[in-house]
């Protein structure tokens, strides 16, 4: 097991301080009478800020500002979420059951399956492509479609399609579940069918946690496990497709996957690990009460300074970049998502 990399990068200063700004401003508007009416807390407030403010920031500006945002969207954001797991009683865990971990893996199947055969067979994309959107869209945004990067063999090119095909619509995800929720509230008779609906449905991590918040900060915690249990599925799931891109390629069907160096060493979600591992420690106690309270506050700012960076990372020049076969294939494989999870939650499975 990889340890928690804390190798961070150089920042650039302006957009690290656009950063600071969203995120304390989103954290000071939370406490006005019209965010508490909307339900709006201080996590989606700081992304939703950043998402304004990065549409009309000059390309070059966003470019050079990349270092800082993914200081922010990378260790900055993995330290909160394990400081997360600090706050969560290990109870939490048990009551997970396992309807959902079979939730997650189904969907996760269904994902890779249906995209690698939409994406080939109908929207004419390399392999390697469309199951780079199949695994950020099942298991846990453009984190996954980085790691399989190597696995895959996947051309730049396709990255950053699939990267913006699952930052699209995990942004849809994460802002109409909310509406959903306080519009139709009665639409599930248990109210923690809700975090079960986001933590296995919404793409990044990080957009797990502003779903959830937005509808009540009593379902984060819920939600984050079933998210965390997809995100621990990730090595497994790129062992899966590294055996796979190897026969591929053997077989002479590799298309863009490269040659027969393929990686397959599947790169284990370190972080993961350490929320669990921070979960065992919560659950024994041995966070002494007078630290409890300041490890939630400072875990509150950095979740806010990394969902502002989510929010800045996020232009509607990706929609151009990305172009509309990827698009497609990330629609298909979000609604088909949903319509997975809902079959499940109202059947009464879980």
């Amino acid at each position: 097991m990889r340890t928690l990399s804390l190798a961070l990068p150089r920042p650039h200063w302006p957009m690290a301080l656009l950063v600071l700004a969203c995120a304390l401003a989103g954290i000071g508007l939370a406490h006005s009478r019209l965010a508490q009416h909307w339900g709006l807390g201080a996590l989606a407030l700081a992304m939703l800020l950043g998402l304004v403010v990065a549409q009309p920031l000059p390309a070059p500006l966003r470019e050079a500002g990349g270092s800082a945002l993914a200081l922010f969207k990378g260790p900055i954001l993995k330290i909160a979420i394990v400081l997360y797991g600090l706050r969560i009683p290990l109870d939490a865990v048990g009551e997970l059951g396992l309807g959902v971990i079979a939730l997650n893996a189904g969907q996760i199947a269904l994902s890779l399956i249906l995209g690698g055969w939409l994406g080939q067979r109908w929207l004419g994309m390399s392999r390697a492509a469309a199951l780079s959107i199949g695994a950020g869209n099942g298991i846990c945004g453009a984190a996954a479609v980085l790691a399989a990067e190597p696995v895959l063999g996947t051309r730049d090119r396709d990255t950053a399609m699939a990267v913006a095909a699952v930052v699209v619509f995990g942004t849809l995800n994460m802002l109409l579940l909310p509406l959903l929720y306080h519009h139709l509230p009665t639409l599930f008779p248990d109210q923690n069918h809700f975090a079960v609906l986001v933590g296995a449905s919404v793409q990044e991590v990080a957009q797990v946690i502003v779903a959830a918040q937005a509808m009540s900060p009593a379902l984060v915690d819920s939600a984050l496990l079933v998210k965390m249990v997809r995100v621990m599925m990730l090595a497994p799931v790129l062992l899966v497709l590294g055996m796979g891109a190897r026969r591929a390629t053997s077989a002479g069907a590799g298309n863009s996957i490269g040659n027969s160096g393929i990686k397959t060493r599947p790169v284990l979600p370190a972080f993961a690990f350490w929320f669990v591992g921070a979960l065992v420690v919560n659950g024994l106690g041995w966070v002494p009460d007078s630290l409890a309270s300041p490890l939630a506050g400072l875990d509150d700012i950095l979740l806010a300074l990394a969902m502002a960076a989510l929010g800045l990372s996020t232009h509607f020049d990706l929609l151009r970049r990305a172009g509309w076969r990827p698009l497609a294939l990330g629609a298909i494989l979000w609604l088909a998502t949903l319509a997975l999870v809902f079959a499940a939650l109202f059947s009464g499975a879980l």
